[in-house]
């Protein structure tokens, strides 16, 4: 899932290889891979776009061409605009979402359970690899390349300067929490809001420890309402923490506007998932001596453990069905081989495959203890609901942030849009 790197790409078609073929060797086969995941410095998918290069080393005819469109809301709609003229690149990314569900039924996809057991795979894909990205029918049309859960990391000077004793066990210790830092002129909690997946965790914790998932999976139908008392509880939780307690600025932040807060002391929370922990780290992987977390906090009723959490396998990628011949899934197994133990080394990030644990420090056993004992695993409301409700949502939950309109209306507009989108997507 997760960085904006708009500002370094152009919106729609940058393009940047990755293996080079080699002239004069014949005819080189060249296949488009179409990524909202720049090739950064930092960013886990490098790992990708080297293991490619390496494959292009080895088979000179064979090269692979990233498109990169770091803009997701720019993303999805070229990927649209591609499915709709049956013009889809080789290899793209995608979710287990409402669109890739639309581009499968045409049959235009790899069935990836399937590969995983022609390329015996499946004994190493971790259970939220094998699940996170799967459709409400069951079909997996995604591999995954991550293994992530989500904390709450806090700053412990800070925390201490507020005069904070202990990190909050329940909503209502967290909004205390918040109350002190505040008073303490601390910003209690650094995030962004130019991207909609942030913001919509923090107005589904409270649905998830009450209702589990099934409060999205109906929500989503329009069985369920915003409107509902544990969707009012909801939005104006999230309507107080963004009047109150978001940094200044948060609507139109940045990914790294908030991450930059954070890390320079200027704010005291942040919600993060494993993709970012090394910024907390030594150079031991362990926590540095100002870091530490909690989990989501939980309150009367809740129906899950503490330690349940948003847990996923990241952005998935997806395969043309009609252009994967042997060369394909060769390529394919080659990659998927190798990654595993080379986005830990390489990276420090926690693949969705079995890997090399014997290095991991204390701080990295605890966390993939953590993605192995989870009872359940929140579903992420962005990846659950259809794209044009998803799209309402992500501009009302500004407006209800900034206090722009009441929890009843923003509920209102909600299940209002739900009840016109929902049934051209789910049947």
């Amino acid at each position: 899932m997760k960085r904006t790197m708009a500002i370094v790409f152009a919106i729609i078609g940058v393009v940047f290889l990755a293996g080079c073929g080699s002239k004069g060797q014949g005819k080189v086969r060249t296949v488009t891979w179409m990524t909202v995941r720049p090739q950064m410095e930092g960013n886990n998918f490098q790992v990708v776009a080297a293991l490619c290069e390496e494959y292009s080393a080895m088979h000179p005819d064979f090269k692979v061409e990233f498109m990169a469109i770091g803009d997701r809301p720019a993303y999805y709609q070229k990927l649209k605009i591609l499915a709709s003229n049956n013009e889809l690149p080789e290899i793209f990314d995608a979710e287990g979402d409402s669109l890739t569900a639309q581009i499968a039924s045409t049959g235009a996809l790899v069935d990836i359970d399937k590969l995983y057991d022609e390329l015996n795979y499946n004994g190493r894909i971790l259970n939220i690899g094998k699940n996170y990205a799967r459709l409400a029918n069951g079909k997996l049309y995604c591999l995954a390349w991550e293994n992530n859960v989500e904390y709450i990391w806090y700053r412990k000077d800070l925390f201490a300067k507020a005069g904070i004793q202990k990190p909050p066990e329940t909503f209502d210790e967290f909004l205390e929490v918040c109350e002190k830092l505040k008073k303490a002129g601390i910003n209690p909690i650094s995030t962004w809001g130019n991207e909609a997946w942030p913001l919509l965790r923090w107005m589904a914790f409270i649905p998830f420890r009450l209702r589990g998932n099934d409060y999205i999976e109906n929500l989503k139908l329009g069985k369920a309402k915003m409107a509902d008392p544990v969707g009012i509880q909801a939005a104006t939780f999230f309507q107080k923490l963004g009047m109150n307690y978001f940094m200044p600025g948060w609507a139109t932040a940045a990914y790294n506007d908030a991450l930059d807060t954070f890390l320079s002391n200027n704010a005291a929370m942040y919600y993060i998932g494993s993709w970012q922990f090394n910024s907390f780290l030594d150079e031991k992987n362990e926590l540095k001596g100002d870091y530490d977390f909690f989990y989501m906090p939980t309150l009367p009723g809740a129906i899950n453990g503490k330690t349940d959490m948003w847990a996923h396998a990241g952005t998935g990628t997806a395969l043309r069905k009609d252009t994967f011949d042997d060369q394909m899934k060769d390529f394919i197994k080659f990659i998927l081989d190798k990654y595993p133990d080379r986005s830990y080394k390489d990276m420090k990030s926690f693949p969705a495959a079995t890997f090399d644990t014997s290095g991991l420090s204390k701080f990295e056993r605890h966390v993939m203890d953590d993605c192995e004992n989870l009872t359940s695993y929140g579903y992420c409301w962005d990846v659950r609901m259809d794209a044009a409700s998803t799209e309402v949502m992500t501009k009302e939950i500004i407006n209800l942030g900034m206090g722009s309109i009441t929890p009843q209306e923003f509920a209102q507009r909600i299940d209002a849009a739900i009840a016109v989108n929902a049934p051209k997507f789910f049947e």
